[in-house]
């Protein structure tokens, strides 16, 4: 069964899965390095149950993240669509999974930049930047930062309106520019060279 769609859309009209009902998972990724799925589960865990001196604090456990988007069903539909199993994996695959690729894919784009253009420094943003106005790196010329990025799948584009949205107004907020940049399923960003161009005109 296909849950992607409809616990998609439920997920982001119920906020279950917003850095304040749950974690700001890239920023716990960003100062603990996971190495694995399990380590950045256990991370949650661990941020939910006791203070770290990172200050990053957890809303709970992957299986209550899945727990609170099951419950979650009543309000939104009236009925319970899908298994309980189903939402933790669900929230299992957008908090780990995802998380550890899309960390991964930012760290990849630095460096690629970085030889593409080694009069601009590029460095990955953190707490309200990322958490709040979805920027996740800053493109910094003499010191000063310029512009931001946000990377992102191709398939962002297909996300529903209001993914999109929230995604532009977090930008406007900022008051820089913030540029999208698209990877395919083989990791390979597809459009480099047009960002870069649009940062060298600023």
């Amino acid at each position: 069964m296909n849950t992607g769609g409809p616990l998609n859309l439920l997920n982001g009209k119920m906020g279950i899965s917003a850095p304040g009902k749950s974690v700001p998972v890239m920023a716990l990724i960003r100062k603990h390095n996971p190495k694995s799925k399990d380590e950045l589960v256990e991370l949650i865990k661990s941020h939910y149950l006791k203070p770290c001196s990172c200050n990053i604090t957890s809303q709970g456990t992957v299986k209550d993240f899945g727990k609170n988007l099951y419950n979650a069903q009543i309000e939104f539909w009236g009925e319970y669509r899908y298994s309980l199993k189903e939402c933790i994996q669900w929230e299992y695959e957008l908090f780990i999974v995802n998380s550890l690729k899309g960390g991964i894919v930012e760290k990849k784009v630095i460096q690629r930049l970085k030889t593409m253009n080694n009069a601009l420094d590029f460095k990955e943003a953190e707490g309200y930047l990322d958490e709040d106005l979805r920027i996740d790196m800053l493109v910094i010329s003499n010191g000063k930062e310029i512009a931001g990025i946000q990377v992102k799948p191709e398939s962002f584009n297909k996300m529903r309106s209001e993914v999109l949205y929230i995604n532009r107004e977090g930008h406007k907020k900022w008051g820089k520019p913030v540029f999208y940049l698209f990877y395919d399923k083989n990791e390979n960003f597809t459009n480099i060279d047009l960002v870069l161009d649009k940062i060298k005109k600023i």
